[in-house]
């Protein structure tokens, strides 16, 4: 989620906004420490005994203090910690001062020792299983880093050498005494993840829908986002900007922010592109609600394949300040119709004179 929120906030919020370089220097941090934590599980793929991971596990102490741990990982006979740094350039682990140094083109910088935040984790984790083996480990995720110094009473190595860890650490452990999934259930019903951590208004965002191709901003024309820099077109170039909306603002929407977001040129465009979102009314004010997986939609009509149990059966009945649908709407599979259909409408508005007699004409057939 943190990703995604500063992925969003490069995207959306101005560059003259005084906390803009922040922003981007958290979301490069952000990026590294993900990257990271892939390669120690691409190496976590080749146990074959019996585990279980836990992959960014955060947690309050009893003291009510925070612990984040970047991987636990479950043995019958014991417990496994890794404190994973994707760091380059040169690495000096200074025990006597507890700092990491890192050199890196002739520039030295000082880092928060890695083996005190690990030692904190393994503590409190010992505390809560006081009988069990637990072991830990500075795992340096980057190939090309070199540990230059290190403490000889404290495993400090790179990704590739995980396999061996844990190998020579089973070997020193074997007595079973854990249950693997008793344990992972007890440590992820102590999970508490950071909630929201950014929040703006929409008047702090950027207003228009912008290319993924060249990120410049799109124009809505014949029922489709155009760019007009590379010429490439989307029709579900506003999903993006609904996603953004929903990690910095709200989860809600109504017409009038929509249009305002995406820049489009009048409500009634707005309100065509809207309808394949559920309707809450509260009070006078109408609003949208805007799913999690609000790019399904975009996938699930590219995929219009009949077997394809993304189109199971589905129906959706619009009453005045409600929307009720079946029990089938959970991956919103008939949203990808609703908005195929009124896009390719929207960009030519219909005179009120002219909707009353197509809506009398339409009833006439009917009748």
């Amino acid at each position: 989620m943190r990703l995604q929120q500063l992925e969003a906030i490069v995207r959306r919020v101005d560059e003259l906004h005084p906390n803009y370089s922040y922003f981007k220097e958290q979301l490069a941090m952000v990026d590294a420490g993900i990257s990271g934590e892939n390669e120690v599980q691409f190496f976590l793929q080749e146990l074959t005994v019996p585990h279980r991971i836990i992959r960014n596990l955060s947690f309050f102490s009893a003291q009510q203090q925070r612990h984040e741990i970047d991987f636990v990982v479950i043995f019958p006979s014991l417990i496994v910690c890794f404190e994973v740094k994707n760091m380059a350039g040169s690495l000096h682990f200074d025990a006597e001062a507890s700092q990491l140094l890192r050199t890196r083109a002739d520039v030295t910088e000082r880092f928060p020792n890695p083996i005190e935040q690990l030692n904190r984790h393994l503590r409190v984790l010992s505390s809560l299983f006081p009988n069990v083996p637990i072991r830990g480990a500075v795992v340096i995720a980057n190939r090309r880093a070199i540990i230059t110094s290190k403490p000889l009473d404290f495993p400090i190595f790179h990704a590739d050498y995980i396999p061996s860890f844990i190998e020579k650490s089973l070997l020193m452990y074997t007595e079973p005494v854990l249950c693997l999934d008793e344990v992972y259930h007890d440590l992820m019903s102590l999970h508490a993840p950071h909630k929201k951590p950014f929040s703006f208004s929409i008047e702090q965002l950027k207003y228009g829908v912008f290319c993924v191709r060249c990120t410049a901003k799109m124009h809505f024309a014949q029922g489709k986002f155009l760019c007009p820099h590379c010429r490439f077109q989307d029709r579900y170039a506003c999903l993006q900007a609904l996603h953004d909306f929903r990690l910095l603002v709200d989860t809600k929407i109504t017409n009038q922010q929509f249009c305002r977001l995406c820049d489009l040129p009048s409500r009634y465009v707005a309100k065509r592109l809207l309808r394949f979102l559920p309707i809450v009314k509260r009070g006078k004010y109408t609003y949208y609600e805007i799913p999690e997986q609000i790019f399904m939609i975009g996938y699930e009509e590219s995929h219009d394949s009949p077997a394809s149990p993304l189109y199971s059966p589905v129906r959706i009945t619009r009453k005045r300040g409600s929307c009720e649908t079946s029990p089938f709407l959970s991956s919103y599979a008939n949203a990808a119709c609703a908005f195929s259909s009124c896009i390719r409408t929207c960009s030519k508005p219909v005179p009120p004179k002219e909707l009353r007699r197509r809506t009398a004409a339409s009833g006439a057939s009917t009748s």
